[in-house]
């Protein structure tokens, strides 16, 4: 598959389940690939040049009976190595030029609404990469399966702070619908 083409892959369970939930309980799904995008990464900033204009990057969300396992693949990152950038499963779309589009990280106690989320790696999708001969790969376990939607992986400037999940500017993005 080329990074110029993207391929949706939906588990027919998640499918008929969009309405219903905001985030499917694992045991909902029999297993199985959730979603794979792959493309060029959106430029989220176009009047700064920087290390990740050019670059692609191909996500696989993958659900199981504890929740789903994502993998994210950046290449093209130049002039980067040894930098880390936080990578995020927004809930809005990948809009070149428009970093607000992606709306906020996609949080299971936000979307349930609770009145005091937390915010960490049981309850977002964070994809945090190392730079190393100008890619990066980054993996994450999460124990929730995310509801399809029109979602993006937002890669941002900083390492992804672990007490209030913030990691600097929007860089670039990735479509990641299903």
């Amino acid at each position: 598959m080329s990074y110029s083409s993207r391929r949706a892959l939906a588990v027919p369970a998640i499918v008929a389940l969009t309405s219903l939930a905001v985030t499917i309980p694992a045991s909902a799904v029999a297993g199985g690939p959730v979603v794979r995008a792959a493309g060029p990464l959106s430029d989220l900033q176009p009047a700064v040049a920087g290390p990740l204009d050019g670059a692609a990057a191909a996500v696989q969300i993958v659900a199981s009976a504890r929740g789903s396992h994502a993998v994210l693949r950046v290449r093209g990152i130049e002039g980067a190595d040894g930098t880390t950038f936080g990578a995020h499963l927004h809930v809005g779309p990948c809009v070149a030029g428009n970093g607000a589009a992606a709306l906020g990280h996609y949080n299971t106690d936000v979307l349930a609404g609770s009145s005091e989320p937390e915010i960490s790696e049981d309850t977002e999708v964070w994809l945090d990469l190392e730079v190393h001969h100008g890619g990066g790969t980054a993996t994450a376990s999460v124990p929730f399966v995310p509801a399809p939607g029109t979602r993006s992986v937002v890669i941002h400037a900083l390492p992804t702070d672990h007490h209030t999940g913030a990691a600097g500017a929007r860089l670039a993005c990735l479509p990641v619908v299903w």
